[in-house]
């Protein structure tokens, strides 16, 4: 058990994120440390994080010479690691004299007596190390004494969830700062080419209004929950967000649209994109399609392909089509390639009969997950 909870990979990767394997402590460790060295009357004190392989000191009070200036040691030399291992206080009166520690290197090379060492856990409760005192000679520690040492790691693990919201704030920050700027880039992008379509500023309104909701449809289901401690990853599903793009057009009666597939899910750059791309599908629907009659149906089906690849088949019935037109070339044309092919790296296949209208859309996982 003690070794599995020394190596567990989401302990490690908790750690690994907290930065606090190398170089120096915050503030709060070394004052931590000199506080339970004047309080304890000992002659070492150490704020210790653990890993698989070696023991870090982020902050230490009366160390010397080789191990002071490295600032940690190999786990030979660990006593810290047992308190890992049994996420419990570590109590030892005199450690030549105990049988789960005599053995260690710290006894015989570093001049370890007597040692209290309780856990620091990380804000999602993983044990990273150990906050203790050392003695040079055998001493009954007391209830106090462990009383003190929790107290003092609990003011050590307060500065743990502070640097971590901290770096969530960050991440925030940049996550807005990042979505905004991409916005107004789309929107850019939107306006120019909407302009030459268009012969009155009424009609440019009405277009760009109905995707600018959309867009913000969409965004109310990839807002990301930022946390620093795991990864974003999808924030919305395929299955979610077309049935909220579809809604206004009457997909949540179903008696005019069907709407199936597997669980696949959508990243926020994806979700973007894919947005633009279902809403002018639909609006084409809505204007000539399978929405724009009474008699019309809309069926919208996707599945998963052996080569990762989500295959979304957009399929109208009900409306005679003129299957010797020529494909569409206007903006909205553009703008499904641009969301499509350009920015989802996918594939766009059209297939007109006289009583059927299909766009299948051929896009790799990978990319909608993004």
């Amino acid at each position: 058990m003690g070794d599995r909870r020394l190596k567990d990979i989401e302990r490690l990767q908790a750690l690994a994120r907290s930065g606090l394997m190398d170089g120096p402590g915050p503030g709060a460790h070394q004052r931590a440390a000199r506080l339970a060295a004047r309080l304890l009357d000992v002659p070492v004190s150490l704020v210790t994080f653990v890993d698989d392989v070696r023991q870090y000191f982020s902050a230490h009070v009366g160390l010397e010479g080789d191990v002071a200036c490295e600032s940690g040691t190999a786990l030979s030399h660990s006593m810290c690691q047992f308190v890992v291992k049994t996420h419990e206080p570590l109590i030892v009166t005199d450690a030549r004299q105990d049988a789960r520690v005599s053995d260690n290197g710290a006894v015989r090379d570093m001049g370890v007596v007597a040692y209290l060492g309780v856990p620091i856990r990380s804000p999602d409760g993983h044990v990273l190390g150990s906050f203790c005192v050392i003695d040079r000679k055998p001493r009954d520690w007391h209830d106090d004494d462990v009383a003190h040492m929790v107290d003092l790691a609990a003011m050590i693990e307060s500065d743990l969830r502070l640097r971590e919201t901290l770096e969530e704030r960050d991440i925030i920050l940049q996550e807005m700062s990042h979505r905004v700027k991409n916005l107004f880039t789309i929107i850019n992008s939107m306006l120019r080419m909407e302009r030459s379509a268009h012969d009155s500023s009424e009609a440019l309104a009405e277009s760009m209004g109905a995707r600018l909701k959309a867009l913000s449809d969409a965004h109310e289901m990839i807002v990301p929950v930022v946390n620093a401690r795991r990864s974003t990853g999808a924030t919305t599903t395929l299955d979610a967000l077309t049935r909220k793009l579809l809604a206004p057009h009457g997909a949540k009666n179903g008696t005019r649209i069907t709407i199936s597939g597997e669980h696949v899910p959508i990243g926020a750059k994806a979700a973007v994109y894919l947005t633009l791309a279902l809403h002018e599908l639909a609006t084409n629907a809505a204007k000539y399609g399978g929405l724009s009659t009474d008699g019309g149906r809309l069926s919208i089906s996707w599945h998963l392909t052996e080569d990762d690849t989500v295959e979304v088949c957009w399929e109208e019935t009900g409306v005679d089509w003129d299957t010797d037109a020529t494909p569409r070339t206007g903006f909205g044309a553009r703008l499904l390639s641009i969301a499509v092919e350009s920015q989802l790296a996918g594939e766009i296949k059209t297939r007109i009969d006289a009583g059927r209208f299909q766009r299948k859309l051929c896009i790799p996982l990978q990319r909608l997950q993004t």
